[in-house]
């Protein structure tokens, strides 16, 4: 099981100087027993929204996209910047109370796919840090990566694991509102760690 290939996105140069703050994500969650974890955010629609529709938990988010980053420090939304795979590793057991990761880059092509940040090695990490009673949300409009999702959950799991029929509390995405463009089917995995 390895992990994913991070791939730093070539869209943020012009904020190569953006000013990260001292204080991570690691040490706000450990603030409290509510938090609510955002991972690959995008441009922060979907963190700014869980951070109104939950206010009484501690929203994070965790980010490649360096003007999505910039935008949720200026909410002061707690955000970190680089490679989830990396930084979720540094979370203690049982610490999380959800976590999203909604329409992730599906990289469309085989040689490419290694790239895709949910994978055997995410999802053992999310599954460790998630509390007992807590809940995993995966979206994505791609056919391929969603199906895989679902297999990598069930064998982890060792249970069945059915698409949701609702999309739970999880706010529109600008990917979503492209892919619903395009006409494409939307699957929303919802696992609940018991």
């Amino acid at each position: 099981m390895t992990r994913p290939v991070y791939y730093k996105s070539f869209r943020s140069r012009k904020f190569q100087n953006i000013h990260l703050t001292s204080t991570s994500i690691l040490d706000t969650t450990n603030q409290s027993d509510d938090v609510i974890l955002d991972i690959g955010f995008g441009t922060g629609e979907s963190t700014m929204a869980l951070n109104e529709i939950f206010s009484e938990y501690i929203v994070c988010g965790i980010e490649a996209y360096k003007p999505g980053v910039k935008k949720l420090m200026a909410e002061n939304i707690p955000v970190e910047y680089g490679d989830a795979a990396e930084i979720i590793e540094k979370f203690d057991d049982n610490k999380i109370s959800q976590i999203y990761m909604l329409f992730p880059d599906p990289w469309q092509k085989v040689k490419h796919r290694k790239r895709r940040l949910f994978s055997e090695y995410t999802f053992k990490i999310i599954n460790r840090i998630l509390k007992r009673g807590g809940f995993f949300h995966f979206a994505s409009d791609n056919i391929n990566y969603a199906f895989q999702a679902k297999r990598i959950i069930e064998k982890a799991s060792s249970r069945d694991v059915e698409f949701s029929k609702n999309r739970g509390f999880r706010p529109v995405t600008k990917y979503e509102v492209k892919g619903i463009k395009k006409r494409n089917f939307i699957f929303d995995l919802i696992y609940f760690k018991n």
